[in-house]
C-alpha cells in the first residue's frame, strides 16, 4: 500500500492568507515554509483512490497525475473535506468520469451542486446541467465496499454530535482500508472513538494508523469538541495496544494538524519520534 500525504492540516489550513493575518504557530510556520506548510487534510493510496476533496490544487502541488485518480472517498461534508464544485470540475476532466462514495451529505451535497447555481445577483439558485459523469454511492456505518482493488470498511466517527444533547448532526465516517496485505486506519475528524467503533477495530490488526490530532498540546474540552490532541491519541493508542489492534511495529500518524494551535513540523518532528509517533508532512510517501 503507497500512501501520499496530499495534506495533513485542519479547517485553517487553506484560509491563512493576507486579509486573515496568520495567528499563533501559523506566523511561524508560513516563515519556516517547506514541511511546515499544511494543506487540508487528503491523502492518495497510489495511483488511484483519494480520500477526502478539500482542495483542488493538490494533485498539481504534488505532481500527480490526476487522470490516474478514478475514486474518490469522503469522510464527511466540512467544506477542507468536501468541495463538491471542485469534485464536479475533476470529475468532467476524467475521461470515464469517477466514483465518490461518502456519507448523506457528501451525495447529497455532490447531486445538489450538479443541479444547481447560485445567482448571487438574484439572490436565488438557478437550474444548471452538469457535464461530470460522477457515480455517487451512499456509505453508511458498518458498510464494507470494493473501491479498485482495496476494500474499506465504514466505522462512525465521533464527529458532529451534539453530546450532551444526544443527537448526531451527521454520521462522520473513519475507515479500515486493505490493500496489498496490508490495514490501514484513517481516523480523522474524530474525537475519542465510539465504543462500537473501538469494539469493530478488534478484529484488525494495523499496519498503520492515521488519527487525529488537530490541537496538538492545546488542551481541549472533549464536551464540545469532535477532535483530539496528542495527550488523547496517546491515550486511545495505549487502548489500541492493549486489546492487540497496533502493536510496536504499527506507524503511527498524527495528522489533521491545526496550523494555529500545533508547532510547525521542524519543531516537534524529533519529539513526536521520542513518542512513537512519526509525524507527516504534506508530500510525504509512505508505503507500508
Amino acid at each position: 500500500m503507497k500512501i501520499l500525504f496530499l495534506g495533513t492540516g485542519a479547517g485553517d489550513a487553506c484560509f491563512i492568507d493576507d486579509s486573515s493575518p496568520a495567528q499563533g504557530h501559523a506566523a511561524r510556520a508560513l516563515e519556516l515554509g517547506g514541511k511546515n506548510l499544511r494543506g487540508p487534510a487528503a491523502v492518495l493510496l497510489e495511483p488511484d483512490i483519494r480520500i477526502d476533496y478539500g482542495e483542488a490544487g493538490a494533485f498539481e502541488r504534488h505532481g500527480v497525475d490526476e487522470r490516474q485518480v478514478r475514486h474518490l472517498v469522503l469522510t464527511h461534508g466540512h467544506g477542507d473535506h468536501l468541495q463538491p464544485k471542485d469534485i464536479l470540475a475533476f470529475a468532467a476532466r476524467q475521461p470515464n468520469g469517477i466514483d465518490v462514495y461518502g456519507n448523506n451529505t457528501v451525495v447529497d451535497a455532490i447531486a445538489f451542486a450538479a443541479a444547481h447555481d447560485w445567482d448571487a445577483k438574484a439572490g436565488r439558485f438557478r437550474s444548471r446541467v452538469s457535464d461530470a459523469v460522477v457515480r455517487l454511492h451512499r456509505v453508511r456505518p458498518g458498510d464494507t465496499f470494493s473501491v479498485s482493488d482495496a476494500s474499506f470498511t465504514a466505522l462512525q466517527a465521533n464527529h458532529f454530535i451534539q453530546k450532551l444533547d444526544m443527537i448526531v448532526d451527521q454520521q462522520a465516517l473513519n475507515y479500515v482500508i486493505e490493500r496489498g496485505g496490508k490495514t490501514l486506519f484513517y481516523g480523522l475528524d474524530s474525537s475519542y472513538p465510539l465504543p462500537g467503533t473501538i469494539r469493530q477495530l478488534r478484529q484488525y490488526r494495523f499496519d498503520a494508523v492515521i488519527i487525529d490530532t488537530t490541537f496538538g498540546d492545546m488542551e481541549i474540552d472533549l464536551t464540545g469538541s469532535g477532535h483530539m490532541n496528542f495527550t488523547i491519541a496517546g491515550e486511545l493508542f495505549v487502548e489500541l495496544r492493549a486489546q492487540g489492534t497496533i502493536t510496536d511495529d504499527t506507524v503511527l500518524l498524527p495528522a489533521h494538524l491545526s496550523m494555529e494551535h500545533v508547532r510547525p513540523h521542524e519543531d516537534i518532528v524529533s519529539e513526536m519520534s521520542t513518542r512513537g509517533l512519526r509525524l507527516p508532512y504534506d508530500g510525504l510517501r509512505l508505503e507500508l
